[in-house]
């Protein structure tokens, strides 16, 4: 071998790094600390999060019908709103007393700009006067990080929900990192006037009258400054009501030179603002919980800590009341420590299996042990880049990391190594590394940047797949490119260290003769061709055949431990009849022997945050642990038992989810469910029929569990349709009769009383006798100019009629949606189905159509995206192979694994019977990458093997060639077998994991494991074959 070849780049650094390895050993050690110290400030989360940047405009209008929110409140927000920029849709819910406007915008978009950009524009919306629109809190649909409950003995709804609302609120709403404390349950405390309408008409009061009065008899006043000698004095008026004898004492009016007080016309009590909603915990009937919201982008468990110590301070501090106490009852820190210790096990399991590869195949200690420092520093590196970037910790990002890949740049140059010890040809140990280092560095470099390559449509892909798998995408980037620095640099400054006194080494006996035994059995293959080819496509074609057995899905479920069953009663029920259902299926559900606690919400929270109505009931059921539950149960069989037991029960529609899943399946589909079809057109009765017809079809379909439309019809309403006329006659003004309707019946907030920091309304409101039917509301009594009283019924015309309780409208239009999930069949499929029924069976109107929305809809834009992503990814992989081997040729044979590559990942999905989901389908891109990774170590040394015999032989013949890439693959064995075996068992423990947070993982890894078996086999005996044959092919057309 000349000089000048010893010259490389390669030989340069591998010399550098040698001389000064104990440079190269503190250089790791400084990564090593700076690995751990970024991984301590590393943001940690169960899973990904997928939800889109949504921000709602949250407007509420207390008593006002659905259409008049819809025509007075959301319309005018939606048009102001039309111009925002980096929009990606418009979404809005009217129902009674509430609209909500959810805006989603564009992946990349800056939260703050994007809340920014809507309080501007919601300033030229025209809305009624005494109407705010707010936004919702600053988080997202991972942000509900704990839930806690009041503890108060004795005390009454009120009382504990003004403590939350006044005390416990502000004190944990100030620890930092939380975006806000949402209260449900409980009563809003009101100071409440109840006029007797008796005695007003004896004193000659109206109700305007008693409005105007009290809201005028409460303030006070700034008389600036008066001067007195050298001092100046603050001037104050001070009239602000302070006890109810205060409100009692508000004068109304003067008859015959006497005051008319508020107390001789009504009667002051203290009470509460109509419920609309109401919260049950296991044997408790009446709580108050309140849900804490980590802001945008926080560290879970950092804010989480600071939480807990919150609430411990508040516990003990004295802050509270003897007696009460702030008590969580759902803690995101438990599905988190059970999802890092899944992550734990699948890490340590995986590393013990790489050792144990490691020493089998080198049986050598010092080896193994130099390889396997490659991981950590290697994760380290990882750490870094994810801190630097901003990428949280999760199941993907650290629980799919391949050690395997990760450590196969340091196998090839270790194994490498060795061979060159062993076989002597070297005048030193020292020569013999440098010449190892710089024989594969090349092999190394461009088989890792493959590798990359492979991953790098993760960088990419967009949307909610995008958001899943970039996290890994970065981690495995930044792990593999600092694995081959490691490799060319680490690996030869500790084989100068470990082996520089070592005299010579031995290959083991028991890898001697499997070395043997892989000569004659890939000597044979070589000489029977076509049987192999055969063999092989045989194999290719039986997957392909498995391939259309499997179903499609779009991601796993993350198992978390717990249910979130949404019941549904009919739309028109009131309170008391939906808490006494609750009652029943409340003890129904703690009656299960997994069910450790439950919890159920009933209606909305007074902020509007969670739009429904109190039909609405939602059952948090926290599992007990695993190991408590009966042999043999899983999840599934708990939902069937529960289902069937539900079905039992009249007039209720239930559908089944969880915390986290529930919430991010509404936040990108806008609907409560994990899928819905969208009905769009102008006429809500219209709408009704169709998603009725549509709802029977999907009953009927394999499959499809759980489907219910969110009825938009079925509010009784009483309309109060005012004439004119007859108003003109008496001459009184429509505005004061509406008036007298919305502030007697529903009841008008005339003024707001200060209690040291407390704000309490008073409200003035006829008591419940005087508004208890149409009958009495049409009796009610309306002053006209002249003194007299008219009734109601003289004014206007008084009919019940069957209004709409939703209207639901995405980009400007109506639509009604039907939910529905699946259960027992893949989600492809069940929906393929669903879509060829609805086509027979359903015709849509002129100017009605229909959109299937939720994972269905992900899932087909994901597919859409990789049939695109994975041949291109293929393509540049082709490319570069080009430029590794000069031949087009080569570089074709070596794509050749890829299909085979695919046979062992569909075989290994098949049987164990999971879903071609989108997880799997990346695990076939790192699968394809180790497969041609695998192929380039083979051919690229029988290729020097071929030349350098024909150089010597002075031409080629088929023995030639023959023996050349025999003794080429038999060479490359070991580090062929290692790689493929490093990279499939270390993510074994992944494949093979039922536990907690194990379900994001288990596609992937079962991919790329069943993948590596198949690589391995046909890697070696069939990838030989396929070149020897091409070669000789290419050799008897020159011949």
């Amino acid at each position: 071998m000349s000089e000048a070849s010893q010259d490389t780049w390669a030989h340069r650094l591998a010399r550098f790094t040698i001389a000064r390895r104990w440079l190269v050993a503190a250089a790791c050690v400084a990564l090593l600390v700076a690995g751990i110290r970024a991984f301590g400030h590393l943001p940690i989360e169960p899973y990904p999060n997928v939800s889109p940047l949504n921000v709602q405009v949250i407007t509420q209008w207390a008593g006002r019908s659905t259409l008049e929110v819809e025509q007075q409140l959301t319309i005018p927000i939606e048009t102001s709103l039309a111009g925002l920029p980096d929009v990606k849709t418009f979404r809005s819910l009217s129902l009674f007393g509430l609209s909500v406007v959810t805006v989603q915008f564009q992946d990349g978009t800056s939260p703050f700009i994007a809340r920014s950009n809507i309080q501007q524009y919601l300033n030229g919306a025209s809305l009624p006067s005494g109407v705010s629109p707010n936004l919702s809190p600053d988080a997202d649909a991972l942000g509900e990080v704990m839930r806690y409950y009041i503890d108060a003995p004795g005390w009454d709804p009120t009382s504990v929900k003004t403590l939350q609302d006044w005390v416990i609120y502000k004190a944990i709403k100030t620890v930092p990192g939380i975006a806000d404390v949402t209260g449900f349950g409980g009563r809003v405390k009101q100071y409440q006037i109840l006029p007797d309408t008796g005695r007003m008409q004896l004193y000659g009061i109206t109700l305007t009258q008693l409005m105007i009065a009290v809201s005028n008899g409460n303030g006070n006043t700034g008389g600036d400054v008066m001067s007195t000698g050298s001092q100046r004095m603050v001037v104050r008026g001070l009239g602000m009501m302070r006890t109810l004898d205060d409100m009692r004492n508000v004068v109304v009016a003067t008859t015959n030179g006497v005051p008319v007080r508020v107390g001789d016309v009504a009667e002051v009590v203290s009470g509460a603002a109509p419920r609309l909603g109401q919260v049950e915990q296991d044997a408790n009937d009446d709580v108050v919980e309140a849900i804490v919201l980590m802001r945008r982008g926080g560290n879970a468990s950092e804010v989480l800590g600071r939480v807990r110590e919150r609430i411990k301070e508040i516990n003990t501090s004295g802050l509270l009341p003897p007696g009460v106490q702030v008590k969580p009852f759902y803690d995101r820190q438990h599905l988190l420590d059970l999802t890092v210790d899944t992550v734990k096990h699948t890490l340590v399991v995986g590393m013990a299996l790489v050792l144990m590869v490691l020493y089998a195949f080198l049986a050598n200690f010092r080896g193994a042990l130099i390889v396997a420092l490659v991981i950590p520093l290697g994760l380290c590196a990882a750490f870094i880049g994810m801190t630097t970037v901003g990428i949280p910790a999760n199941l993907i990002s650290l629980g799919a990391v391949d050690f395997g890949l990760i450590v196969d740049a340091a196998v090839i140059v270790i194994e490498n190594i060795i061979r060159l010890i062993e076989e002597k040809q070297h005048k030193s140990v020292k020569d013999a590394i440098v010449a190892a280092v710089a024989e594969v560095q090349r092999p190394v470099v461009f088989s890792t940047a493959i590798i990359i390559l492979a991953y790098s449509p993760l960088f990419i892909l967009g949307g909610v797949e995008g958001k899943i798998f970039h996290p890994m995408g970065m981690t495995m980037g930044v792990a593999l490119l600092a694995s081959i620095v490691l490799a060319l640099t680490l690996v030869p400054a500790m084989a100068s260290l470990a082996y520089e006194r070592v005299k010579e080494m031995h290959e083991p006996a028991y890898f001697v003769r499997m070395l043997n035994a892989y000569r004659r059995l890939a000597g044979a293959l070589l000489d029977r061709p076509k049987m192999v080819l055969g063999s092989a496509l045989a194999a290719f074609g039986l997957a392909l055949f498995l391939l259309t057995r499997l179903g499609t899905s779009f991601l796993p479920t993350l198992e978390e431990n717990n249910l979130w069953v949404r019941v549904q009663l009919p739309n028109s029920v009131d309170l008391d009849y939906s808490v006494q259902v609750s009652h029943k299926l409340r003890a129904l559900f703690r009656s299960q022997p997994e069910v450790a606690q439950v919890t159920v919400q009933i209606g909305r929270p007074d902020d509007g945050t969670d739009s429904a109505g109190v039909f609405n009931q939602e059952y948090a059921v926290a599992f007990k642990l695993p190991e408590q539950w009966p042999a043999g149960v899983t999840r599934e069989d708990v939902v069937r038992r529960l289902q069937s037991q539900l079905a039992t029960v009249p007039g209720i529609d239930v559908s089944f989810s969880q915390y986290i899943q529930d919430n991010v399946a509404e936040a990108i589909s806008g609907v409560k469910g994990e899928n819905s079809v969208k009905i769009f057109g102008p006429d809500l009765g219209e709408l009704t029929r169709l998603a009725n017809q549509i709802e029977q079809v999907l009953d009927g379909t394999p499959g499809v569990a759980d489907a219910g439309v969110f009825r938009a019809l079925g509010q009784p309403t009483l309309h109060v349709e005012i004439d004119r006329s007859a108003c003109a006659r008496y001459g009184i003004n429509v505005s004061d009769l509406q008036n007298v309707i919305g502030n007697a019946v529903g009841g008008g907030v005339a003024t707001t009383v200060l209690e040291g920091e407390r704000r309490v309304d008073v409200a003035v409101r006829l008591p419940l006798a005087d508004r208890a039917s149409p009958d009495r509301l049409a009796a009610l009594l309306v002053d006209s100019p002249d003194g007299s009283r008219v009734p109601l019924s003289q004014l206007a015309t008084i009919r019940q009629v069957n209004g709409p309780f939703f209207v639901y409208r995405e980009g400007a239009q109506r639509y009604m949606a039907v939910k529905f999930g699946v259960r027992d069949r893949d989600l492809g499929s069940t929906v393929a189905d669903a879509q060829a029924r609805i086509d027979k069976q359903v015709v849509l109107p002129r100017g009605y159509s229909l959109r299937w929305a939720g994972q269905f809809d992900q899932m087909k834009e994901a597919q859409r995206k990789l049939s695109i992503i994975i041949p291109a990814t293929l393509a540049l992989i082709f490319l570069l192979l080009y430029f590794a081997f000069g031949s087009l040729r080569d570089a074709g044979l070596v794509l050749v694994n890829v299909p085979f590559a695919a046979i062992g990942g569909i075989a290994a999905l098949y049987f164990a019977q999971e879903d071609l989901s989108i997880s799997a389908a990346i695990g076939f891109l790192s699968l394809f990458g180790i497969a041609i990774q695998d192929g380039v170590i083979l051919i690229s040394y029988a290729r020097k093997l071929i030349d350098e015999r024909a150089e010597e032989a002075g031409g080629l013949s088929r023995a030639l060639v023959r023996q050349a890439v025999l003794d080429g693959a038999a060479l490359r064995m070991r580090p062929v077998m290692m790689t493929a075996l490093l990279a499939g068992l270390g993510l074994l423990p992944a494949a093979l994991s039922h536990a907690i947070g194990s379900q994001a993982q288990r596609p992937l890894a079962l991919v790329i494991v069943g993948g590596m078996l198949t690589t391995t086999l046909l890697t070696l005996l069939v990838l030989p074959v396929i070149y020897a044959v091409a070669r000789c092919m290419r050799l008897d057309k020159s011949a």
